[in-house]
């Protein structure tokens, strides 16, 4: 690997010299994580002020939740990119990874007009769809290693800790929920800076929100089966919500906003069909299918659409 820099805030390496699935993914999450600033801007100029606030908050949270990791616990490690920060620890692209997963899933999900109080839920499972076949892959294509010794990781799906999709389920519906409270605040101009304080008080609730996880575990409950019950709660209540929801107002596909999952599971499904076989490949084709569901619901204009509940209720 031939580095062009090395400083203790940033480190740059010659993008020739790594790995071309590496490059691929870099090259992929941040024109990603670029498009969905593009819409936020977008959004704020039309009047939309939630979308940029949200956006702003989850950049950094993602980089606050990267540096409190990073001098807290020690349970994986980054490989190598071409652009990395803070001691060769945090990759650039990972600072990307956060507004491509959580703004992505939060802004399809509010396309569907659900309830307040299912929202959250339902953007939760989106973003652990996005992130499934990252993770899935990440350690086979070298991107990340795990560790063996920390008891939280020990429970795994097809070798990725099922807590890590309790924090994206977590964390992520807690951001939600919390930008939809506390997003007008700070969507003018001059308050965006209040985005910090918000970013770091999603921190505050999704460590709350993983007392249940760690109490479950304590009275005998494996961690698989919390995260299962987790994700299996959340799916019933978003589609309950999705039953009972009535689309607002009539509205065109939002490409910009589509071609982000396009993008993503594009990538990762030619990966995976490259590096992987089996168990793998299979979760990932049928996570696809799933967020392709989703987005196929969100970006139908209303007045073309035929009502949701008769989507999921066919008689």
């Amino acid at each position: 690997m031939r580095t062009l820099l090395d400083t203790w805030l940033v480190t740059i390496h010659d993008p020739t010299s790594l790995a071309p699935s590496a490059v691929g993914l870099e090259v992929v999450v941040i024109t990603c994580a670029l498009a969905t600033l593009v819409h936020a801007l977008r959004a704020h100029r039309r009047g939309d002020r939630l979308a940029l606030a949200t956006w702003l908050t989850i950049l950094i949270y993602g980089v606050a939740m990267e540096v409190i990791s990073y001098n807290t616990v020690d349970n994986f490690k980054h490989a190598q990119f071409t652009v990395m920060f803070y001691k060769h620890q945090l990759p650039l692209y990972v600072t990307a990874v956060y507004p491509a997963f959580l703004y992505t899933g939060i802004a399809t999900v509010r396309r569907l007009s659900l309830s307040r109080w299912a929202e959250p839920f339902a953007a939760g499972l989106v973003i652990v769809a996005m992130d499934f076949p990252f993770d899935i892959l990440g350690p086979v294509a070298g991107w990340w290693t795990w560790s063996n010794s920390d008891p939280n990781l020990a429970f795994r799906w097809h070798g990725v800790p099922v807590s890590s999709y309790y924090w994206h389920l977590a964390f992520g519906g807690a951001l939600c929920w919390l930008t939809r409270a506390l997003g007008p605040r700070i969507a003018t101009s001059r308050a965006l800076w209040r985005a910090a304080p918000l970013a770091l008080l999603t921190i505050v609730v999704g460590v709350v929100l993983f007392l249940p996880f760690h109490g479950l575990h304590g009275l005998g409950v494996a961690h698989g089966t919390t995260v299962a019950g987790a994700l299996v709660v959340s799916c019933a209540i978003a589609a309950q919500a999705a039953v009972a929801a009535r689309r607002q107002a009539p509205g065109a596909p939002d490409l910009l906003l589509l071609a982000v999952p396009v993008l993503f599971f594009g990538y990762h499904l030619a990966l995976a069909f490259a590096v992987s076989s089996g168990g793998r490949l299979a979760v990932i084709c049928g996570v696809t299918g799933f967020t392709a569901l989703v987005n196929w619901v969100a970006h139908r204009p209303a007045s073309d659409a035929r009502p949701v509940e008769r989507l999921l209720s066919p008689e």
